[in-house]
């Protein structure tokens, strides 16, 4: 999932995370409509994209077998880490 991005790249998620929220905020994105679109991107994730390592391949498994109420519980825990991020806490 994160072919070609180096590990340098992908600590700085949170802050990226925390970009796309903010970018949602001032477009009047509520929480639940972020929430649903993790979920959403998390399926079409997990049924075209090939895990690159083995972090990503339990990942992409745990994925597979949680139900919509553990998926939307994940994605809780994204935006809670973004928003976290904006506000100067530590994730």
């Amino acid at each position: 999932m994160f072919k070609n991005k180096t590990e340098n790249n992908v600590k700085e998620f949170p802050k990226e995370l925390s970009q796309v929220i903010l970018d949602g905020q001032k477009h009047g994105v509520g929480d639940e409509l972020m929430i649903k679109g993790m979920v959403s991107v998390g399926n079409l994730m997990g049924r075209f994209v090939t895990p690159d390592s083995p972090e990503e391949a339990l990942m992409k498994e745990m994925w597979e077998i949680a139900d919509d109420n553990e998926k939307n519980t994940i994605a809780k825990l994204v935006l809670k880490m973004g928003k976290e991020k904006l506000s100067g806490k530590n994730c």
